[in-house]
């Protein structure tokens, strides 16, 4: 039985390959196809993006964008963020304009008290509640309501509105009421499902009550928030010279990026201020005021000073500019960064809300667009890792199998070996060859 086992085995075809051989062909032959494969997409993907944000000019200091417009385009030859890089420029996208200007002046608040935050909240439309004229839900709108194309929201509890000129009547009740209202668009005021629309001019603005004035000398504007406190003096935080102090009869006013207040030093730091101004008159506020009036008042009852902080309108670069997420407009995660992109990014004010504000990058030679995202030490690491790494991998797999193309042969039994451990006239292990010659 042993006999004919040895038999049988010798018999064989194909015999038994060394493991360590052959895994080491397979493994370099696949990595050498992946290296291939990944530096073809690499290109597209890094390469190229790359050595575009090299050649851009785009300054490294960031400025501020303010978003004045946002629209959904049916097509389009660009946009602002698209979810996959090889599908950009096919169907319909979101394009964001912003308004390009210089950053404003730092300021540090000292020796402040009574530091008080007030958020005022805009309408969040993805979590509001919808009334869809097309499913008889606008039969009893009663109030002020912005409509998209049928779909209305209850501004009424939320902004506060001036208007003077309505247009006819229009029924959202009765039988043909989700007939006649199922298009509407703009801002309606409703009674009972009867709506009228609301013509420019028009003016409404958030109904953000019981903000706390009283012995207070510092008001900050910053999007939905405002930050009133009880400060002695500012300074430039740039050039360290005083810019204000208090004097017992003025208010200081001004719109702000960011602020932030340390309760154990007693100091507000802020970025990106403009549009600084004295209230000189400040009998004017009461112990509370609402949004709309402290907006008033910082625009049209007090006076501007430079030296606080700029004019926004003396910082323009500018007026529209086209914005996108990056060079490419678009990413590759498949993460839906676009949509969490444009929930922000997007606001526009044409909900009434605040305008997007917030840093980006352009280059003085083209200030046609501005990115979101630049950084070029990121792009120079990203660029490096995914250039050194595949082809190094191909290079090393390629090195390999080209040694193992000169050392490794196939005898005549068909099995590989190292050139070195066969004889070259049988293509058997030497060791196996003396043994066969001592037996003779």
């Amino acid at each position: 039985m042993g006999k004919k086992k040895e038999v049988a085995e010798e018999d064989l075809l194909i015999p038994p390959q060394d493991s360590k051989i052959c895994g080491t062909i397979c493994v370099c032959q696949m990595t050498l196809v992946l290296s291939c494969v990944a530096i073809v997409y690499l290109t597209v993907a890094v390469y190229v993006p790359a050595q575009k944000a090299f050649n851009s000019g785009i300054e490294t200091d960031p400025v501020m964008c303010i978003t004045t417009k946002s629209a959904l385009k049916e097509s389009c030859n660009w946009t602002t963020c698209g979810e996959w890089c090889l599908s950009k420029g096919t169907g319909a996208c979101l394009q964001i304009f912003v308004n390009l200007r210089y950053n404003g002046s730092s300021i540090q608040f000292q020796n402040c008290t009574n530091f008080v935050t007030k958020k005022c909240y805009g309408l969040d439309t993805e979590v509001a509640k919808n009334f869809t004229c097309i499913k008889e839900e606008c039969k009893n709108l009663t109030g002020i309501f912005n409509c998209t194309k049928g779909v209305c929201h209850n501004l009424t509890d939320v902004f506060e509105c001036e208007f003077h000129n309505l247009d006819p009547v229009l029924k959202c009740s009765g039988r043909r009421g989700k007939v006649t209202c199922m298009e509407i668009n703009g801002l309606y005021s409703c009674n009972k499902g009867g709506c009228e629309k609301i013509k420019a001019p028009y003016n409404c603005d958030r109904r953000c009550r019981d903000i706390p004035t009283r012995n207070k000398n510092v008001i900050l504007l910053s999007g939905d928030n405002v930050y009133l406190s009880k400060c002695n003096i500012a300074y430039n935080s740039t050039s360290k010279d005083e810019v204000w102090s208090d004097t017992g009869d003025n208010i200081l006013m001004a719109s702000c990026y960011t602020a932030n207040y340390t309760a154990n030093s007693g100091i507000i730091d802020t970025t990106d201020c403009v549009n600084g101004s004295i209230l000189l008159n400040k009998t004017i506020l009461g112990d509370t005021t609402n949004f709309t009036y402290l907006s008033y008042l910082h625009y049209a009852e007090t006076e501007y000073q430079r030296q606080i902080a700029p004019l926004d309108a003396d910082l323009i670069i500018s007026n529209e500019s086209r914005l996108m997420i990056n060079l490419e407009g678009c990413v590759n995660t498949l993460r839906d960064e676009c949509k969490e992109f444009f929930r922000y990014y997007a606001k526009d004010g044409s909900d009434h809300n605040a305008r997007a504000r917030f840093p980006c990058f352009y280059s003085p030679n083209d200030v046609s667009f501005a990115v979101q995202r630049f950084d070029l030490t990121v792009e120079y690491q990203q660029f490096m890792f995914a250039f050194l790494l595949p082809t190094i991998l191909l290079v090393v797999s390629c090195f390999i199998l080209t040694v193992c193309q000169k050392t490794v042969v196939v005898g005549d039994d068909s099995k590989m070996r190292f050139k070195c451990l066969t004889n070259e006239d049988t293509g058997k292990l030497k060791s196996s060859t003396n043994a066969q010659t001592d037996a003779l």
